[in-house]
Formats: C-alpha cells, sequence, structure tokens
C-alpha cells in the first residue's frame, strides 16, 4: 500500500467515521472537542514536518476573514457579555475550527486521478454507516450501536430507534445522506449514467433518510431538491417527474398507513401541530430561539450580547438553529457578515462545478453536492439546526468545502496564467 495523499486522505475520513460518541463518558459536546483537538495536532504536525507552500491571495484573504469574524465575536462578546467565562471561548474561536479542516485538501490535496478511488472509498463508508443505522434492530448489539449514539438505548427509546449511522443524531446524520442525494442528483440533471449499484445507494440514502426521521432533513434536502430541479436541465426530462410522482405517492403511503401506528411518523407529523392543535416541544424550543433572538437584537441594535454563554443559560437550555445562534449571540450584522461567508462559498462551489463539468473533471458533482449542502443550510435547515457546527457534521462539510476550495484556487492559478500570456 503506496503511502501518499490518497491513503491520508481515507485514513482522516475513516477516523472521523470510526470517532465515538461514548455517551455514558464523553457525550457529543466533549466528543467533538476531542475530535478537534486532534484535527489541530494534525494540522500543527504536518505544518511542522512537511514544507507547504500557499497561494499568498489565499492567506491574505483567509486572514482577513478569519480575523475580521474573530474579532468582531471577541470585542462584542468583550462589551456586552457582563461576565466572560472560558466556556465563551469556543463561541468567538469557531472560525479557526473550520480553517482546520479547510486546510487539510490544501495540506494533502487529492489529484484528478485519485477522485474515483476515493468517493469509490467514500462510497464504503456510507454502507458502513447503512449498517450501524440498522444495527438498532438487534438488541445484542446495542452495546456497539451506543458507541456511536447520542441518546443510547437507555435512554430515550423513541430517538434510539431513528437511524444516526455514526453521527451520533439524526438530524447530523441526514445531512450526510443528503451529500449523496445531491450528488447523484447531478449525475441526472446531467444526464449521466447511473448504474445499477449507484441506484441502490440513492434508494438507501432516501430510505435512510425517512428512518432517521430528521425533520429538519427532510424538509430541507427535498426543498433544494426541488430548487435543483428548476435551477438545472432536469426538469426537461420526462422521467423526472415519474421519479417525483412516485417519490411522492411512496411518502404519502407511509405517512397515511403508518401515523397512527408508528410514533416516529407522528414525531414528524405534529411540527404542524399535534392532535390537540399544538406544536410538539421541539419546533416550540425552536420559535422560542426566535423570540430570544428578537428580544436580545431589540435591546442591542443592530448588535446581541455576545457569547454570554452564562446568562443565555438561564433563558435557553441550548441553542439548536443556524439564524437562531448568529441572532442571538452576534446580531443582525453577525448573521449577514456568516451569509456573506456562505454567499461567497456557494459561488465558488458553482463556478468550480460549471468549469469543472467543462473540463469533464471528476469533481463537479461533489461540487454540485456541496452548493446544495451550503443552499440547504442558508434556506432551510437553519431554522431548526446549525447543521455544518454539529459533532461531525462540521468535519464533513469544511473537507467536503476544501476539496471545493483547493480546486479553485488551481483554476485560479490556471486562469491568471493564461492572461498573461
Amino acid at each position: 500500500m503506496k503511502f501518499n495523499n490518497l491513503l491520508i486522505n481515507k485514513i482522516i475520513w475513516l477516523f472521523i467515521t470510526l470517532f465515538p460518541v461514548l455517551p455514558h463518558t464523553l457525550g457529543a459536546p466533549n466528543a467533538q472537542k476531542v475530535l478537534h483537538i486532534f484535527a489541530f495536532l494534525f494540522v500543527v504536525a504536518t505544518l511542522i514536518v512537511k514544507p507547504v507552500r500557499f497561494d499568498k491571495r489565499v492567506i491574505k484573504y483567509t486572514v482577513i476573514i478569519v480575523g475580521s469574524l474573530i474579532l468582531y465575536y471577541a470585542g462584542l462578546s468583550l462589551i456586552f457579555t457582563e461576565k466572560l467565562t472560558f466556556k465563551d471561548l469556543p463561541d468567538y474561536l469557531r472560525p479557526i475550527i473550520y480553517l482546520l479542516y479547510i486546510m487539510i485538501p490544501f495540506l494533502y490535496p487529492l489529484e484528478s486521478d485519485d477522485w474515483s478511488d476515493f468517493f469509490s472509498f467514500f462510497k464504503k463508508l456510507f454502507i458502513f454507516q447503512i449498517l450501524i443505522s440498522a444495527l438498532v434492530y438487534l438488541p445484542a448489539l446495542w452495546p456497539l450501536v451506543d458507541l456511536f449514539k447520542g441518546r443510547p438505548s437507555d435512554d430515550m427509546a423513541l430517538h434510539f430507534y431513528r437511524w444516526s449511522g455514526t453521527y451520533g443524531y439524526p438530524s447530523d446524520f441526514s445531512f450526510y445522506l443528503s451529500i449523496f442525494i445531491f450528488y447523484y442528483f447531478c449525475f441526472f440533471a446531467n444526464r449521466m449514467r447511473i448504474s445499477m449499484k449507484e441506484w441502490v445507494i440513492i434508494a438507501a440514502a432516501f430510505i435512510a433518510m425517512f428512518l432517521s426521521f430528521s425533520r429538519g432533513g427532510l424538509f430541507s434536502t427535498f426543498g433544494i431538491l426541488g430548487l435543483a430541479f428548476w435551477l438545472t436541465g432536469a426538469r426537461k426530462r420526462k422521467s423526472a417527474y415519474v421519479l417525483i410522482a412516485s417519490v411522492f405517492i411512496i411518502l404519502t403511503a407511509v405517512v397515511i398507513t403508518f401515523s397512527e401506528e408508528f410514533v416516529q411518523v407522528s414525531y414528524i407529523l405534529d411540527t404542524f401541530g399535534g392532535e390537540d392543535g399544538n406544536v410538539d416541544d421541539s419546533t416550540s424550543h425552536r420559535l422560542k430561539e426566535m423570540q430570544l433572538a428578537y428580544d436580545y437584537m431589540a435591546a442591542n441594535p443592530p448588535f446581541s450580547s455576545g457569547s454570554n454563554r452564562d446568562e443565555l443559560a438561564t433563558q435557553i437550555e441550548v441553542i439548536e438553529s443556524f439564524y437562531g445562534f448568529h441572532l442571538i449571540k452576534w446580531g443582525i450584522v453577525g448573521l449577514l457578515a456568516i451569509l456573506l461567508v456562505k454567499l461567497a462559498a456557494l459561488y465558488i462551489c458553482v463556478y468550480v462545478y460549471k468549469e469543472s463539468k467543462k473540463a469533464q473533471k471528476p469533481l463537479f458533482p461533489m461540487a454540485f453536492s456541496v452548493a446544495c449542502l451550503i443552499a440547504s443550510e442558508v434556506l432551510l435547515f437553519g431554522l431548526s439546526s446549525a447543521i455544518s457546527d454539529r459533532f461531525k457534521t462540521l468535519p464533513t462539510f469544511y473537507l467536503l468545502l476544501g476539496y471545493v476550495l483547493y480546486e479553485y484556487t488551481i483554476m485560479h492559478k490556471k486562469h491568471t496564467v493564461e492572461s498573461s500570456k
């Protein structure tokens, strides 16, 4: 086995996949911190032992963006947070965590010829995630499943049976599954051949997402698929309408048939109000976040309270949503700043998708998928979860974004050289 960049990337993804939650000892929040520490040590060790030359333009814009966000977060916290504690530190150092994972594809770049092999390995990890999820139906193997569960078998049976792979939580897992759904939708939209094995993967991803019973995952994935359907060539294919009708009929049949049998189905329907006309606790929590965001912004417009974890803990147990997190802590200014960063990343992904597609480079479906992930969080998923900031979704998203950004720098460098001739 040749020890090269391809192998190192495989090891990194295998490590992330197998990293446990250990709910009875660590738990997802602490497991995430440990995972980030490993990432930090890995990047620092690489920079020490391996000579790396970064594009000066990349370094300049990275320092400006990351530095500006950190200065704003820290400054706002120093001004408006009455009692700063060590717990507040992760909030305004978070952009550095993003940068750690983005840097890895720059430190160990994949060549175009590596992508076929890499994605083949990536699909094997997907199969492993499906198998781990299915083990919730085998009580003898629950000790193994519990290693990767945010809510283990001895806590909240309803949520234990929701599929989550090794990602800890169903919503996180649904975000991971959507990578493959968006990836193969790109094939379909561009009339690329999809083999029978790949159709099986697509079907498995949809089934697993439904069995995760993640409302945010289901609504955002189908919502972005609808948007992508309209914006791409998929709407011109007659077979697309047959597939849409088939999926709609199957899902409707499942909901009608099992809404009284499975509490998980009722859990999805309760988003819109249960039998008593009231929304469930989870939806109510998000509504409370939005009210809290309004209250804090109204007190210090256009800013907010800063990190302020101690005071916020007396107001709400945890801030779940992307919009709730940024509005409550950083105000309208902070939300607009991160949305601009997301918009820039979306533009780059779309650019790489189009240019890679023209050049027939194998990365273009992944660039499309990452663009859909960004749109998913900003337009829909962000209303229920800060999905790209969670346990394993953070390294997953920013590693994939790193691959696209690296390809963008290669394209830009090539374009600059050609323009100077």
